[in-house]
């Protein structure tokens, strides 16, 4: 089975806002792997392939982030 990677780039200030984001993702059925990044401000992605681009946008809209782009596999998609 492939693995999906989405990249999206996500308003973060401080720890407690890449903290969110983390705790957001780490208990999600279908994501393998993931790193947020307070420098870059990019959180990255690797999930199955059922887990969909708008379920993952969706979780991190969830915190109260402002979502600015996003990409699947390298492609840009709508925010």
């Amino acid at each position: 089975m492939s693995t999906t990677q989405y990249k999206f780039t996500v308003q973060m200030g401080c720890g407690g806002c890449s903290s969110a984001l983390e705790d957001a993702l780490k208990d999600v059925d279908g994501i393998e792997s993931f790193k947020v990044s307070l420098e870059h401000k990019t959180v990255l992605v690797n999930s199955k392939p059922s887990l969909s681009y708008g379920d993952v946008l969706a979780i991190l809209k969830q915190t109260g982030k402002n979502v600015h782009s996003g990409e699947v596999n390298g492609q840009a998609r709508e925010v």
